[in-house]
């Protein structure tokens, strides 16, 4: 059988009474643990931001959103862990639509350099044609 992966993102709010040296050591803990069941795409730092409501009396949070690529029985897994380890107020794992995967910005880049390239490419074959008809 195939070895299926699916791309997620997770959502991890650290608690702030811990400080920021804890939040950075659950985070890197877990990156290590996403990269042996996956690969991590990118991480974003959103950093300490007010909750919406209190949660457990706290109102501040340290927010982690990590992107990766894994099997599917590995996040059931990943939110056990989410859940039996201290200091984590919230967290959230979503699976992404491979419907509306943006590409990367290297792609991105690519492809807008290749239409500059068509763009111009056209330019010339109309001065060309124009000259040619004159």
């Amino acid at each position: 059988m195939a070895d299926l992966t699916n791309s997620y993102e997770t959502i991890i709010i650290v608690s702030a009474k811990n400080g920021e040296e804890t939040n950075v050591e659950l985070i890197e803990k877990f990156k290590e643990r996403i990269n042996r069941h996956g690969t991590v795409e990118s991480v974003d730092n959103w950093g300490k931001r007010r909750l919406a409501y209190p949660i457990n009396k706290e109102n501040e949070g340290y927010y982690t959103l990590i992107n990766f690529s894994s099997t599917p029985d590995f996040t059931a897994e990943l939110d056990r862990r989410y859940k039996i380890t201290d200091g984590i107020i919230r967290t959230l794992i979503i699976k992404k639509d491979p419907r509306h995967n943006k590409p990367s910005k290297a792609k991105a880049k690519k492809a807008d350099d290749a239409a500059v390239i068509d763009v111009e490419a056209i330019e010339i074959e109309t001065a060309v044609e124009t000259v040619a008809a004159e």
